[in-house]
Formats: C-alpha cells, structure tokens, sequence
C-alpha cells in the first residue's frame, strides 16, 4: 500500500501542472476566480476522490492512507512540500471521508471549490443533496473540532508550500526551446526541457555550426558535423564517407509545427485508476514533467524509439522513422516543434523556434497540423470564440511566409485542416472514466460535463452531451479546413512546395475497427480528447500512405547504401 500513495502525490505534481495552461502565450496560472473555483476544484475533488478508493481497493483506513503519503517521495522540496499538505489539509479530509462526505463537498469545504452566484452546482461524483448545504455543514461540525479551514485567496499556487514547486512546473510549460543549449543552435544534449525528445541531439554544444541537419563541412573527412554519426574517409578512395554514402541522396529533415496532438500529450492512465497503478508508474515522472506532459519522442511524426516503460508501453511509429528507413544520411534530423494549445493565433511566435538555415541546412519535409484549438475553448459560449475566419486565413498565410523565409529551398509542406473531434464523444459516451471505476459511478459524459461547469473543457464545442453543438462546431471546424485547403491551390512559395490533406482519424478509426478493434481503444483515457500511443500508430501509417500515393517525389528514392552505413556505423551514435 505504501508504494501506491507516491501516486497520489504524484498526481498532485502533475495537477499543479495542469493548472499552468500550456499555449502559445506564456502561461498564467488558474487561480479560484475562475468559474466555480476552475482548475483547483477539479485538481482537488479528483484527488481527494482518489485518496478514499485507494483506501476502499487496498483496505486501509484514510489515517494509514495519509500516514504513508509521503514515504516514497524522494527527499528534498516535494517531500517537505508533501508532508506540509498533509499536515495542512489530513485533517480535513479523514473527517469529511469518516463524515461520509465526498470530494465535491470536502473541497467545497476547504475553498478551493465554489458555486458562484448564476452558476450551477458542479461535481464530478452523484449529487445526493446540496453541495454548499453539505459543505456548510462539513465547515460547521470541523469548527466545532477546532479544525482549522486553510484559507485560500486564489489557488493551489499561492499557498505558500506549493510556490517553489508551482514556479519550478511553470518555467516548464513556458518554455518552447532547449533549457540546455550552450551554443544557441536549437539542438541540446539532454533529453527533456525541449531537449533531444523534441529535436535531433546535438554532438558538439559548443559550436552552433554542428548541429542534426547541417551539411557537412569539408565532407565531414574528420569529424560528425551534421550528427548523423557518419564521417571519415573512406580507405583507398579520395571520397569521405558522407560523399560516397549521402551525396545526392535526396536528404530531407523530418519536422511538425503544431498542437497536443503533434507533441503527443498523454497522461497515464495508470495515475488515476487504483486498480492499474504501482511503484513502477512514477520511476520517470519527472522527465514526464519536463516534457510538458507530451511524448514527442513516440509520436506520429517525429518518433523515434520504442517504449518499455511501464505508463507508455508500445512501439513507435513515425513519418521520421519511415524516412530513415529510406536514408540512413538523415539520422537525428527531426524537429518537433508542437505547443500544447496551440492555434493558428499563435503559431508564427511558435514557428520561431523552428531550428533551420535557409543556405546551410538540407531542405525539410514539413507537416503543419493544428486540429482543433481554432474551435475549441472552455467558454460556455464556445462559438463566440472560435477563430474567425478571415483571422484563420491571414493566420496561416502568415506562418507560411515565414517558413518560406527559413526552410532551405526544395522542402515540402503538408498543411491538414482540423480534425473532426465530434468522434471522441460518440467513442467514449457509455464508458467508464478511469476515476470512476471502483464503484462505476463516474462516466466520460460526467467527466466533460463537469470540466464545462467548471469552464475549463478543453473543448466544450465537442465534449458535451448537447448534439446540436457538437454538429456546430464540427460544421465551423470543416469552414475553417476548406480555407487551409484553398490556400494550398491559391499560393505558391519559393522555398518549398505545398499541399494539403485531412486529418485522417475517421480512417484511422475505420481501419482500427475492421482489425477487430474498438474506437475508443485510441483515445487517452486521462483527458479523453487526445489519440493515444495506438492512435499516433496508425496516424502515422495513414499520413504516410497520403505521402505514397500523393507526393512520391517527396520521399525520394531509397539510399542504395543504407546496408553499408549499417554496417560501418552500426547505431550512427544514437539517440
């Protein structure tokens, strides 16, 4: 039992970090202004709700649960930070459990929820009576205990325990280039912080002319300045291994510039279903939170290695792993350049960070791809909000202007529209949450229509019971679509050629189903709005066909010496 309560605490980490909206502006953190206390009364009902079913599936008493809390977390600021919040808020929690009250009304109790004045009771849970009568009554009887309520001005980040932590999470999720990058050429080191997760790994930090992607200098006769792990002369020739291997072999950089869905967010499962969780679960949670909650590194288009860690188990397959089957010459010269939330309102300012020189690099292989965040908004009045038309065209015109300024002549750009998001409502409706099921009370309709009382849906125009707006926005989703796809016939530029194509996930779905499958099985199950490792599978395959059939003379010819570099370079240095 001790080992699962580092779970609960580590969920808290990860809640901190959801209450740091990652967009393409710098984030401000959620404070209990929002509507009905926002981000923190969700952070603290889920956790609260998880702390009693732990203590149901394992059979502990909520004092044992608490007890253990901070045992397995490592020594220093989140162990001081955990022993402070239970010593802080136990209290409150063993009563309200022992008072047979849930989680929508204990966090009523400690102020981090609320029912504003206009505004409808929200919980996650069933509603038996009144949750501000509950809660007044839970307030009442924990005073007369002499149980001090906290107060809360604004949120779980202005507490005093929870600052250092807050701060470390939200240098995190503003952070769209490399932490570590000495030579300031795009590309680090390290793994995490938009490290070489996001792009190809640098082989020499201390000079920004060697870098994945750059053309070799002097042939690379001496050393790796493009990192692709190649370089050397060839014995009795007067040709470097880079001539005799990769000259003329039509070398192209894999790189998206897009939203969740391209950086590939997923929270595991296993962190809120107590059925499903251990120890192992958490071994890498804080690379899962230097990378923004996202996998880069196994997605759709940019992934590059297989999984076996226990929360992301699965293999990987990507446009940039097809390409390197077809040239070995491009090794580590992809890009993920993908924002959580974002939109074509700010997707020039996240272009920027695009690592390419127009006259030093090889040309790039580019998918543009933002597929929902233009409708999608937590407004009740959702429609208002979406991105306007006209604003939707000069948008991407914009962007486009740019990457012609930047990608090396003879790239390609593959421009999508958006996604059809009305599908992961009908795939999810009659399923069980994950939080839900040890009593089987909490389904995904529940969950969405609590995350829109609380106006914080990532979608309210697709996750909602109300068909009639999902039809809505779907309809404004395609008008938007048709303009992407006009400016591919209307606009030409200079430094690459561009096309357009759909977001295949009704396809994706078809093809899952007809293997037997069943379409939620592609959905993350944490937020239930994103694809999941499965899903960026597929996609990749989908998105690929669309390159054979369409735009062959974009992937070139396959290298006729990939087997020699195999065997000379074996891994090329890797990853």
């Amino acid at each position: 039992m001790k080992i699962l309560i580092f779970f609960t605490f580590s969920l808290f980490l990860i809640s901190l970090a959801l209450t740091v909206p990652a967009n393409s502006e710098k984030s401000e953190i959620k404070h209990l202004r929002d509507v009905n206390g926002g981000t923190n009364c969700a952070v603290c009902s889920i956790l609260v709700t998880l702390v009693e079913q732990i203590a149901i599936v394992y059979n502990d008493t909520i004092e044992e649960t608490l007890d253990n809390f901070c045992n397995y977390i490592p020594e220093g600021i989140f162990r001081i930070t955990c022993q402070q919040a239970i010593e802080t808020f136990g209290p409150i929690i063993i009563d309200g459990l022992y008072a047979k009250e849930n989680g929508d009304v204990i966090c009523h109790a400690m102020n981090f929820c609320r029912t504003d004045p206009g505004q409808p009771e929200c919980h996650i849970l069933p509603k038996k009576k009144s949750i501000q009568e509950s809660s007044f009554f839970l307030k009442r009887n924990l005073r007369l205990k002499n149980k001090k309520i906290p107060k809360i001005e604004n949120g779980i980040c202005d507490i005093s325990i929870f600052k250092e932590i807050c701060d470390y999470i939200k240098k995190i999720f503003d952070l769209h280039e490399p932490a570590i990058d000495i030579d300031k050429d795009g590309h680090s080191t390290i793994p995490t912080l938009r490290g070489s997760s996001w792009k190809g790994k640098d082989c020499n930090d201390f000079s920004k002319n060697i870098r994945p992607g750059v053309k070799p200098l002097s042939g690379d006769k001496a050393s790796d300045s493009n990192c692709n792990g190649i370089y050397g002369r060839a014995p009795g020739s007067n040709l470097t291994y880079e001539e005799l291997f990769c000259q003329n072999s039509n070398q192209l950089g894999v790189a998206v510039l897009g939203d969740s869905i391209s950086a590939h967010f997923s929270v595991p499962e296993q962190w809120i279903d107590p059925y499903k969780i251990n120890s192992a679960d958490f071994e890498h949670l804080a690379f899962i939170v230097e990378n923004e909650l996202d996998w880069p590194h196994l997605s759709a288009i940019t992934g590059y290695m297989n999984s076996s860690w226990p929360v992301q188990y699965d293999i990987t397959n990507s446009i940039y792993q097809k390409m390197l089957d077809r040239n070995r010459c491009i090794f580590r010269d992809y890009q993920n350049v993908a924002v959580n939330g974002a939109s074509t309102r700010g997707i020039q300012s996240i272009a920027q960070t695009l690592s390419r020189n127009q006259e030093q690099d090889f040309p790039m292989l580019l998918f543009l791809t933002l597929v929902g965040n233009d409708v999608c908004n937590g407004k009740p009045n959702t429609l208002d909000y979406m991105t306007k038309p006209d604003d939707y065209y000069n948008n991407l015109v914009s962007v486009l202007t740019y990457l012609d300024g930047v990608l090396p002549n003879g790239s390609h750009v593959m421009l999508t529209g958006l996604a059809n998001g009305s599908l992961l409502y009908e795939a999810l409706k009659d399923t069980v949450y994950p939080l839900g099921r040890v009593r089987s009370d909490i389904y995904y309709v529940d969950f969405y229509n609590y995350l829109s009382c609380l106006q914080i849906s990532p979608c309210n125009g697709w996750m909602t019971t109300n068909d009639t707006l999902r039809k809505l926005t779907t309809d404004y989703a395609m008008m938007l679509s048709k303009i992407a796809k006009n400016i591919t016939e209307t606009t030409k530029y200079k430094s690459f050629d561009l096309a357009y194509t759909n977001v295949p996930f009704d396809e994706m779905m078809r093809k899952w189903e007809s293997m037997g499958g069943q379409k939620w099985q592609l959905i993350e199950p944490f937020d239930g709005f994103h694809i999941n490792q499965l899903g960026n599978v597929l996609l990749a395959d989908l998105y690929w066909d669309i390159l054979v059939k369409e735009h062959p003379d974009w992937i070139g010819p396959v290298n006729k010496n990939n087997e020699q570099i195999r065997k000379l370079f074996g891994d090329q240095g890797g990853y």
